[in-house]
């Protein structure tokens, strides 16, 4: 059966322009699955070395999340981008994936804030301030993402959703206040990193806290403002830009968030491992991935001090002691 007059598009279809952008958002996403991927291969061999000895514990369970929950999110992102048509599927699959980006966002800032907790030598009252404000933020910032899926209707644009995908329809603006937490948590955490750099005590050349501290201030600070740069970015877009590319830097925002967290767990244990054992009086030196313990550890420097506060504990990943490795075996 043929018509003689025009084909009419739906009202609610989006423009020439709009399905342009909505394409480079997809060629945006999948280059973010790629350097995520590149990362997880890149990275493998330090991970290989230095968390895959260590005993099975909560902080190794973290980075492992942490590392690979990027490809659970790809794997939504393709279900609601280019799988499914449905408005009732587009609308499940939306909401499996926003709360997976939001769990994945939180494990990550666990393991800054837990690095910061170790850096400060385990002061509990930074355990409790953290607390405190996470009491505060992380319960309004899922109010925040339960009322954005409210807003996102797939149902009264199923004409779009079957002929385009889900995309068009998810209204994600009003998300922006739970990533304005995500740089107010990375700025806390910076400016105890750079506060705990100035109250330290002068460290002695060649101890264990001058191998190790300087990587964690380098990190701490370098993943600040990689993170902020690309936060503030993903804030512009979703106020400023057009609908199709309001949320193009949510998924490099999580993909590089993981992998600065990944790289500054990797580059702790491979400073710590690289702190030489040699001539110590106490090789009970546990090095583990970010939480330290009250374990004092004596002559490890030239001047011989203690340091009561930098000894590592948590999931070993070396331990500097013959008769604990014979054991462990």
């Amino acid at each position: 059966m043929t018509t003689n007059g025009p084909f009419l598009l739906p009202e609610s279809f989006p423009s020439a322009t709009s399905l342009y952008l909505y394409q480079v958002n997809r060629y945006i996403s999948f280059a973010s699955m790629t350097y995520s991927i590149l990362e997880i291969v890149s990275t493998l061999p330090d991970e290989v070395e230095l968390i895959w000895p260590a005993r099975r514990g909560f902080m190794k369970t973290v980075f492992l999340i942490n590392k690979y929950s990027p490809l659970i999110d790809f794997t939504l992102v393709a279900l609601v981008d280019l799988v499914r048509r449905e408005p009732e599927a587009c609308r499940v699959s939306f909401q499996v994936l926003t709360y997976s980006y939001l769990l994945g966002t939180l494990v990550s800032e666990f393991i800054l804030i837990a690095r910061t907790y170790a850096l400060w030598g385990c002061d509990r009252r930074l355990v409790y301030c953290a607390l405190f404000i996470a009491g505060m933020m992380i319960p309004h910032a899922f109010y925040i993402v339960y009322d954005m899926l409210r807003e996102s209707d797939f149902k009264s644009g199923q004409e779009v959703t079957h002929l385009i995908g889900c995309m068009p329809n998810i209204h994600d603006r009003n998300a922006w206040p739970a990533y304005t937490y995500l740089i107010c948590s990375e700025t806390m955490v910076v400016i105890l990193t750079v506060l705990k750099r100035y109250v330290d005590p002068e460290i002695v050349q060649g101890s264990f806290a001058s191998v190790v501290l300087p990587t964690m201030y380098r990190d701490g600070t370098c993943f600040w403002a990689v993170v902020l740069a690309l936060s503030i970015l993903n804030l512009l877009m979703m106020f400023f830009a057009p609908g199709g590319l309001s949320y193009s830097v949510q998924m490099p925002l999580r993909v590089v968030h993981s992998a600065l967290c990944n790289r500054v767990l990797l580059n702790l244990r491979r400073a710590a491992a690289c702190v030489p054992s040699e001539g110590s009086e106490d090789s009970s030196a546990v090095l583990t991935t970010v939480v330290f313990h009250q374990q004092p550890m004596t002559n490890l420097g030239t001047g011989g001090e203690t340091l009561t506060n930098y000894t590592f504990v948590g999931a070993d990943v070396w331990v500097d002691d013959p008769e604990s490795d014979s054991s462990s075996a």
